[in-house]
């Protein structure tokens, strides 16, 4: 089943990269990625999209915890985490 999650981020130089090890970590396959800096400012917009018969939910609880994720939210499950 495929899902799709828009995060924030931080514009750090590795915090894509931490987010898509904890993706893999923990079992989901990256089908798309897309990402966009608006100039001047310090975070990136992301939306990915996963494919895995496992529910999103736990992902998403240990994408908050990264010190980097401003907000998150999955597309079409009605859940929106704000950090």
């Amino acid at each position: 089943m495929a899902q799709q999650l828009t995060l924030n981020l931080d514009n750090n130089s590795d915090a894509l990269e931490r987010v898509l090890r904890v993706v893999r970590h923990r079992g989901y396959s990256v089908r798309r990625v897309a990402a966009e800096m608006p100039k001047g400012r310090g975070y990136m917009d992301v939306c990915i999209e996963l494919e895995s018969s496992r529910s999103v939910f736990s992902l998403v609880m240990q994408l908050a915890k990264l010190a980097e994720v401003r907000s998150l939210a999955m597309r079409g499950e009605g859940v929106r985490v704000l950090l």
